[in-house]
């Protein structure tokens, strides 16, 4: 196992139709801790990806440095960097069995070129019965023990992605990179197979790092996420801090279903001795310790961001929002019932927010209701650099 570095990493291409340098990624700079699960998360183009490429030595690097352990791997090819890779369409040979298709890759790296058809002295012997009994371990980890026989064309898009997975495994590298390997799958086997894997990564301590556009597996397999946009690294923590103190607005509204809420052209006033954030149909109180920040912007525009789930209907908000005087009264449009919450569009003048509240709400659509917010999970954003105030 190794930890991966990067250090001004950037890669730069030409665009065929405008002619013009385009940049992947720019300047990333990351640790990747020896045994740690990283997960790479952004929209499409955000460049993690590509990032995920040059770490593989499947796409070559314009400037900066990857090192795997104390290794620098720039010019590395990727056989020879010990890392193992699973991609997002399986890449498993139709031709051969599940266990040829994991047992492929061993025998190439243990028993080079033709030398495990031809050999049968005593030490090929012995590396064929390593061979085996890795094979078959792992696979009964992955519950594909029974599978081993049959052709990928006979298995589900679950099985062929536990093999995949296992053909990773077997190799037991230093790196294993992750290119979004799960969204060929249902939604059900999705949450199956995310499961699975954090139980393996928790059992296996090997360096894993994961690409995918799911905000979902983002949050729920990493122990750090690294959140992307436009090639830049916008910000690298555990998924607590970036969901409740994220850097800048990208993040807050890239994290969190639905999204968080943003009210543009809310003006910070005074009210007393601590400022107030004052919106077109509502004001909103912040505690004293997340005031401080805001003096220095008395009289400016701000953007403000509440989350879904700290907007409540006041009959059934808690104690703690109730004494927070945070009160507005909205126009519910639209009601969304999933259940055990249901998903509220309100609106105030051409404002819109999202209200993700108990399903036992009293809401009526096209009915006024009177709504609280929590001030203290409320944040507060510049306007011209979209970064976090508060």
């Amino acid at each position: 196992m190794a930890g991966v570095s990067l250090h001004n990493l950037r890669k730069t291409f030409v665009d065929p139709q405008s002619r013009k340098e385009v940049t992947a990624v720019n300047d990333l700079n990351l640790d990747i801790r020896d045994g740690e699960f990283l997960v790479l998360v952004g929209p499409s183009g955000c460049g993690k990806t590509t990032a995920l490429r040059m770490i593989a030595g499947l796409e070559e690097i314009t400037s900066g440095e990857i090192r795997i352990g104390d290794r620098v791997v720039n010019d590395v090819p990727p056989r020879d960097r010990n890392i193992a890779m699973v991609f997002q369409n399986y890449a498993l040979y139709p031709h051969m069995s599940v266990y040829e298709n994991m047992a492929f890759g061993l025998k190439l790296r243990m028993l080079p070129g033709l030398a495990w058809q031809l050999t049968h002295g005593a030490e090929a012997k012995q590396i064929k019965a390593d061979i085996d009994s890795r094979i078959r371990g792992v696979a009964e980890t992955l519950g594909i023990d029974h599978l081993l026989d049959r052709k990928p064309k006979a298995l589900s898009g679950g099985q062929r992605q536990r093999v995949a997975l296992g053909r990773a495994i077997v190799r037991e590298p230093q790196v294993f990179l992750m290119d979004e390997p799960l969204s060929n799958l249902d939604a059900k086997l999705r949450e199956q197979t995310r499961a699975d894997l954090i139980k393996l990564h928790r059992r296996l301590g090997v360096t894993t790092i994961y690409v995918t556009h799911d905000q979902i597996e983002a949050m729920t397999m990493g122990q750090r996420i690294v959140v992307m946009k436009d090639g830049v690294l916008q910000q690298c923590d555990t998924p607590d801090v970036l969901y409740h103190h994220p850097a800048n607005m990208f993040v807050a509204g890239f994290l969190g279903m639905p999204s968080m809420n943003f009210v543009r052209s809310a003006k910070v006033v005074k009210n007393g001795a601590k400022p107030l954030l004052e919106m077109e149909h509502f004001r909103l109180h912040l505690p004293e310790d997340r005031t401080e920040a805001l003096a220095a912007h008395i009289g400016k525009e701000v953007i403000v961001g509440i989350r879904p789930e700290d907007i409540y209907d006041r009959g059934n908000a808690p104690a703690r929002v109730a004494s927070q005087e945070n009160a507005a009264r909205l126009k519910v449009e639209v009601i969304e019932p999933l259940g055990s919450e249901s998903t509220l569009y309100l609106t105030a003048g051409t404002q819109t927010l999202i209200a993700r509240i108990d399903a036992e709400t009293a809401a009526k659509e096209e009915a006024l209701l009177d709504v609280l917010m929590d001030g203290e999970k409320a944040h507060v954003f510049d306007p011209d650099t979209e970064q976090t105030l508060v």
